[in-house]
């Protein structure tokens, strides 16, 4: 679905079924998927969410309702919450053409701030890293409902729209023979290496949020806000940590190891830290990288450059720890 106008058709027909009456609609923006502001007659604002089909599936945004009521109802964290319909559900299907399925829509309350990225300091790392501690506190113990079936990240590539397309013609004149190899040598052995952390590690595994960036962080204030739960898998707090440590690792503007050092000063400060290596990080940014290294080909006009820098990544984590593969 690519047409402006249905987009703001299905959000009409979404916002019939909720209490509230619409004074403003405004397109904010098409991403993974369709976001528009919404403002009511009473001066109240939401965020709508219009999911894209290949981005996720009707469980995945259960899964989402069902983590983010969790972490609402156990405190301590900023998050949105969901805006239920006057029936009560927070999931709304909209058919919209006769043949394909109904799209779905969800109503989340506003939250006001800008994105972390761009508003980093030593203090904002401390309390990123109390926020996460405080979201793996949420989660921890809580037995995943037989009605779930979530997904982990036990392979490079684990999201619902994740496809390997590198190796497809269209893409072959950004690619050199030196990707290829690297590629096709790399994924293997990432894959059976977070195969066996869910297999050594079965015991620890609880929900997490899995996509936090410096995007999904919302800083207003003193106040710090974590969104976009769309993404929850089952998986180990180290995945969280890794991935929101992948933005930083060869950020020019700040130093790894200070921010690192930083995020666990503040995580500490809730939680001990998960054990883990220093290779294991490695390990789990690299597998982030290779999945970018592809992905990257199907959301940019010329990926060159970010294909150039983090290949060099990749080849610099076989090298660092002499793997033979």
């Amino acid at each position: 679905m690519n047409n402006p106008e249905k987009f703001a058709d299905v959000a009409k027909l979404a916002i019939d079924r909720y209490d509230f009456k619409l004074k403003d609609l405004y397109f904010l923006a098409e991403e993974t998927n369709i976001l528009y502001k919404l403002t009511d007659t009473k001066g109240n604002t939401f965020l709508m969410k219009i999911f894209q089909e290949n981005s996720s599936t009707l469980e995945d945004n259960h899964l989402e309702v069902y983590v983010m009521n969790l972490v609402s109802k156990r405190g301590g964290i900023s998050i949105p919450s969901i805006l239920p319909a006057a029936d009560g559900s927070e999931i709304q299907e909209i058919k919209i053409d006769e043949g394909r399925s109904p799209v779905r829509v969800a109503i989340y309350s506003w939250l006001e701030g800008e994105d972390l990225d761009g508003n980093e300091n030593e203090d904002r790392f401390i309390q990123l890293g109390e926020l996460t501690a405080r979201l793996h506190v949420a989660t921890y113990g809580e037995k995943v409902p037989e009605t779930f079936s979530p997904k982990g990240w036990d392979n490079v590539f684990y999201y619902k729209e994740d496809k390997m397309v590198y190796k497809q013609s269209e893409y072959q004149r950004y690619l050199s023979k030196e990707y290829h190899e690297v590629m096709d040598t790399i994924i293997p052995y990432l894959n059976s290496r977070l195969s066996e952390y869910y297999q050594m590690n079965e015991r620890d595994l609880q929900l997490i949020h899995s996509d936090l960036n410096p995007w999904n962080v919302l800083v207003n204030g003193n106040e710090m806000h974590i969104i976009d739960f769309e993404d929850t898998l089952l998986g180990l707090p180290l995945h969280d940590i890794a991935i929101l440590l992948y933005y930083y690792r060869f950020e020019e503007k700040f130093k790894y190891d200070n921010v690192k050092q930083l995020f666990f000063k503040g995580y500490e400060k809730i939680r001990p830290l998960p054990e883990f290596t220093e290779f294991d990080l490695d390990l789990l940014m690299t597998a982030r990288r290779v999945n970018f290294l592809n992905y990257i080909l199907l959301v940019s006009e010329d990926p060159s450059n970010f294909i150039e820098k983090n290949l060099l990544r990749v080849k610099e984590f076989i090298y660092k720890y002499k793997l033979s593969i």
